[in-house]
């Protein structure tokens, strides 16, 4: 039973993945069209300094999951309008869920 259970989890993070990186390829390609490639770069880096931001301040305000998540994004927005960049809250979930992955990543290094 615990068998199936890992094969499903490990299923479901997969194509999770997948989708995450569809929908990122998505919202670069509309940013693109919109904003151009400034805007772009800004969002990507301003996703991963309130990710990083709030990773390093989560342990202090006691925060956790969805909590972290709407810290990051509070963050984000912050950032992006001192850029007069403005995006959606699907495009802001899927930015600091991009970030979120990267950061994963780096740390398991």
């Amino acid at each position: 039973m615990n068998q199936i259970t890992d094969i499903v989890t490990s299923s479901a993070m997969s194509i999770l993945v997948i989708f995450v990186g569809i929908v990122v390829q998505a919202v670069k390609k509309y940013l693109l069209t919109r904003g151009g490639k400034k805007a772009l770069e800004v969002a990507e880096i301003l996703a991963k300094n309130a990710v990083n931001a709030t990773e390093q301040v989560a342990g202090t305000l006691d925060i956790h999951g969805k909590d972290k998540m709407e810290h990051a994004k509070t963050s984000l927005i912050e950032g992006l309008e001192a850029y007069n960049i403005n995006l959606t809250n699907d495009q802001l979930n899927t930015f600091i869920e991009a970030a979120v992955k990267q950061a994963n990543e780096q740390w398991k290094k």
